[in-house]
């Protein structure tokens, strides 16, 4: 049972306790006076491209757009309406190519992909530079971390392979974690919600996570216990982290520390978040699609400094109890300007701001689809 557990689980901020649960009680519902933004008129873009596209996503670097082809394994490159210019990277083995790859992120021209502990590092010229294996385990005991598993020990963690994602700055590497240890992980006990960090810090030269940085707001104490939402979502700016934890309303800033400095945020619109709370390996299959499909969570966050905008993403909850797609699930927007929401919109399901181009933002529609073989990818002006 003990390995059934640990695998079904791998399958699968610092601040102080007391500052969050002060912050918690900032939340606040919505001033309609405040909403100046009520809907958005999006463009779809038109992809030009002959070949064929798997599931995948789309990020935006500088005025381009790379799909990120997880099917085929390559990295697709667009301008921004939609033409075609090269694949940058493909499958396989050679200078320019890359054999399997789970999630990315880019740092001043360098492109790094993450399979399982493996990082792939490629250089400006999109030719691979390292290869990286993570290492947690440097500097455990591993009967201590079998038998007595404590918070600060980095040996029992390892990557959060689902809903991941990567950051790079100043020769390290930041990567979501979770730990699957059956004395300590995220369906079993509290102590894992009060204590356990959400990112580890790697060292780019070695492999090695050197730190473990972060905590979970306090409104996870309120449950016992959500695994299925403990999902979070950020956008790193060069100072500052900006931090959405899947049920709670407020977004977090943390300086380079991963020290809270400051919240807001305002609760979503008809939210259903009446969460089935988890105590067993059993809850936690059963209650998974349930929770996803039918509840509402708060999730894709991104940052654009220049206009002082956030956007975050959330669902409402779906009030058909024989609705178990992902994509049944609605989805709205929160537009936050100098941190006040001003607008609180319909969008498409699996939308995800992901950047601007000149005068317009753009926003991946591919991400989440599990049977989407298109690229989509929308486009909007907002006026405010």
């Amino acid at each position: 049972m003990r390995c059934v557990f640990i695998l079904l689980l791998a399958l699968s901020f610092g601040c102080a306790q007391q500052k969050t649960e002060e912050l918690s009680e900032t939340a606040t519902s919505q001033d309609p006076t405040n909403i100046v933004i009520q809907n958005l008129e999006l463009e779809q873009v038109q992809f030009n491209y002959e070949g064929f596209v798997g599931k995948g996503s789309v990020e935006l670097e500088e005025d381009k757009l790379l799909f990120l082809d997880r099917l085929s394994m390559q990295v697709i490159e667009f301008n921004k309406d939609g033409e075609f210019l090269r694949i940058p990277i493909s499958n396989g083995e050679g200078p320019s190519e890359i054999p399997v790859f789970q999630t990315y992120t880019s740092y001043k021209g360098r492109k790094f992909f993450m399979n399982g502990w493996t990082l792939f590092e490629f250089n400006e010229s999109n030719s691979l530079l390292n290869r990286t294996l993570l290492d947690f385990s440097h500097s455990s005991d591993i009967k201590e971390v079998e038998s007595n598993p404590k918070v600060d020990d980095i040996g029992i963690y390892e990557v959060k392979y689902w809903g991941n994602q990567l950051e790079v700055r100043d020769g390290f590497l930041y990567t979501k974690i979770e730990s699957s240890n059956p004395g300590f992980n995220f369906v079993m006990h509290k102590e894992f919600y009060e204590k356990a960090p959400l990112y580890g810090k790697v060292d780019l030269n070695t492999g090695k996570v050197v730190e473990l940085l972060g905590k979970r707001p306090a409104i996870y104490l309120n449950y016992s216990y959500l695994p299925h939402f403990d999902y979070y979502f950020h956008d790193f700016l060069e100072e500052e982290v900006y931090i959405s934890f899947e049920p709670d309303s407020l977004i977090y800033i943390l300086d380079e520390d991963f020290e809270v400095q400051e919240a807001f945020g305002n609760m979503g619109v008809g939210m259903d978040q009446s969460y089935r709370e988890v105590s067993t390996v059993e809850d936690w299959e059963d209650y998974w699609r349930i929770n996803q499909t039918q509840k509402g969570f708060y999730k894709y966050i991104k940052v654009i400094p220049e206009d002082e905008l956030v956007f975050r993403t959330y669902t409402t909850g779906n009030p058909d109890p024989n609705s178990f797609e992902l994509g049944t699930n609605p989805q709205r927007m929160q537009i936050y300007h100098q941190k006040r929401l001003i607008g609180d919109v319909e969008v498409p399901n699996f939308f995800s701001v992901i950047g601007k181009i000149e005068d317009y933002y753009y926003a991946d529609g591919s991400l989440d689809n599990p049977d989407n073989e298109e690229i989509v990818v929308y486009r909007f002006k907002l006026n405010y």
